[in-house]
């Protein structure tokens, strides 16, 4: 039982920002050219969680260039992300292939091309390019920082990976794309990493001579990575844009102060133009568990299905129900998180 009212400004952010968050945003990106970053794992269809989170990025997008920035959304799909059916354990070691690898990130990529292309019309031509997130080792930077982490893997690895210890690195093995997720078993000497395949053995790679892009990172070390390269990027008079970045809020808090903040000071990085985050609010199932890939891909949304609300976690059967008018209603009410930060600063629950 409720009285029906929403209690807003609750202090934090709301507090702080009121109806001023973007202009707020616009003073602390120095450079007229914005890129901003987001990106996903595409396991499976879309579910809302993806969908807000997108559509808050095109929305912050087309409020930037109305201030006057000229903004290109880089969308980044994760295709070293796995489906949990691929994922095997020899030896207490878990394995993973690759979405590239069995081919399951072609299975639904029409499905957020479409979308995509949907924010786009409806929020006026906003400049996108779909990029994958390996892209991010070509950075003229990107060599020395690996590098430089590898060197120090011990300390990152408790950082990151306080589980295992160990740098979640990896390249999957050329003959079945096995790939030891965690990086357990890597051997390291100088420029050449080892990594072991239960099927073929050991197979090496070089990081002066190979191609970088077969190099693959857990998302801890991902997130490092990504976000120290872009802060190089800002802090670099002679690159012309500034990043942004826009995740889902479950990666706020802790988790960034942690492993990016402090990971990227142990490095001595000056993070003072590190990209600004914004973080998109959470869709929380009856538990107040955010709706998952993770979970959906265990069947544990039956109940969902039952009911008759499988459209939370299914783009396609979103449309069949509401189409682009029910998109539309979504939309304008995620413009208004902006407009209104209270709105922006808490989750959502689908019950």
């Amino acid at each position: 039982l409720h009285d029906g009212d929403t209690n807003k400004r609750p202090g934090g952010g709301p507090l702080v920002f009121e109806d001023q968050y973007v202009n707020y945003i616009f003073k602390y990106i120095p450079k007229d050219d914005v890129r901003i970053s987001v990106g996903t794992i595409p396991t499976c269809q879309l579910q809302l969680g993806n969908i807000i989170t997108f559509a808050l990025t095109f929305s912050l997008a087309r409020k930037l260039k109305k201030l006057g920035k000229n903004v290109t959304i880089k969308v980044a799909l994760v295709g070293s992300g796995i489906s949990f059916p691929d994922q095997y354990k020899f030896d207490n070691v878990v394995y993973q292939k690759n979405l590239i690898y069995t081919g399951i990130i072609n299975d639904h990529i029409n499905d957020y091309k479409e979308f995509l292309e949907k924010l786009n019309s409806h929020y006026g031509g906003i400049d996108y390019e779909i990029i994958n997130s390996s892209d991010l080792n070509l950075h003229k930077n990107a060599p020395e920082l690996i590098k430089k982490i590898i060197n120090e893997r011990e300390k990152f690895g408790q950082l990151l990976f306080p589980l295992t210890k160990c740098l979640g690195l990896r390249v999957p093995c050329s003959h079945c794309g096995l790939a030891d997720k965690n990086g357990i078993k890597n051997r390291y000497n100088g420029d050449i990493i080892s990594f072991f395949c239960p099927n073929h053995g050991w197979h090496s790679f070089d990081l002066k001579n190979d191609n970088l892009q077969k190099l693959e990172f857990e998302t801890p070390l991902r997130n490092l990575i990504r976000g120290i390269l872009y802060t190089k990027d800002n802090n670099e008079k002679d690159i012309p844009y500034s990043w942004l970045r826009v995740t889902g809020s479950d990666h706020a808090g802790f988790y960034q102060e942690q492993l990016f903040y402090r990971g990227a000071a142990m490095l001595d990085i000056d993070i003072i133009n590190s990209p600004l985050i914004v973080y998109s609010p959470l869709v929380t199932d009856w538990a107040g568990v955010k709706l998952s890939k993770a979970i959906f891909l265990r069947g544990e949304y039956k109940y969902l299905t039952d009911q008759g609300l499988d459209y939370f976690i299914d783009y396609r059967k979103f449309m069949e129900k509401f189409g682009t008018k029910g998109l539309e209603v979504l939309f304008d009410e995620i413009d208004l998180w902006l407009e209104d930060s209270p709105r922006l600063f808490r989750h959502y629950t689908i019950f």
